[in-house]
């Protein structure tokens, strides 16, 4: 399975091999559960989500920011 990274801070998907952001889902990065587990959990103010590929096709970004952004 693969996921995509939503940025909070960026309100964007996270680029392919780690670099930009962009808010076309169609371009975002593809990664292992792995690779989204160590960038979810490498960032302090977790402002970053794993979101499997299928689920963010269906449903697009998160609507609810945790950190009243939104």
């Amino acid at each position: 399975m693969q996921y995509l990274i939503w940025s909070f801070e960026h309100r964007a998907w996270w680029g392919p091999d780690r670099c930009g952001y962009t808010t076309d889902i169609e371009r975002a990065g593809r990664y292992t559960k792995e690779e989204a587990g160590e960038i979810v959990t490498s960032s302090i103010m977790v402002e970053e989500v794993a979101i499997a590929v299928g689920i963010a096709l269906d449903w697009g970004p998160p609507t609810h920011d945790p950190y009243g952004r939104d």
